[in-house]
C-alpha cells in the first residue's frame, strides 16, 4: 500500500482521535515497517517537542508490543489503550487500515 496514503489516513482517521492528547500539526514520517506476522509499526514525530511515536497496527492487541517500559509507553486514546477500526457490517481485514491501533511514545 502507498505510504502517502497511509500517511494520509492515519493523520485525518487514526490519530486525530488522539486530539486531546497529541498536538498531531506538521507531523514528521521516519519510517513503516512491518514487525511482526500481522503487525506493522509506524514511525513519526511531532515538530513542536521532537518526541518520537510508533503507531502500531495489529491484526488484535496483544499488549507485548514496546511493552518493556523502558523505551516507550502507551498513550491512551480516552481510557482505552489501544482502538478498533472497523466497517460496521463487515468482517473484511485490509491489512493496515481494518484493525487495531496502539500508540506508543518514546521516554525521555
Amino acid at each position: 500500500m502507498n505510504n502517502d496514503f497511509l500517511e494520509q489516513f492515519y493523520e485525518k482517521v487514526v490519530l486525530s482521535r488522539y486530539k486531546d492528547t497529541i498536538k498531531i500539526d506538521g507531523i514528521v514520517w521516519l519510517d513503516h515497517g512491518k514487525v511482526d506476522l500481522d503487525a506493522w509499526a509506524h514511525y513519526f514525530k511531532t515538530p513542536h517537542d521532537g518526541k518520537e511515536y510508533v503507531l502500531l497496527y495489529e491484526d488484535f492487541p496483544d499488549g507485548s508490543f514496546l511493552k518493556d517500559g523502558l523505551s516507550h509507553d502507551i498513550v491512551k486514546c480516552g481510557e482505552e489503550t489501544s482502538i478498533k477500526l472497523r466497517f460496521e457490517d463487515s468482517d473484511v481485514e485490509i491489512q493496515n487500515i481494518i484493525g487495531w491501533y496502539t500508540l506508543y511514545h518514546e521516554i525521555r
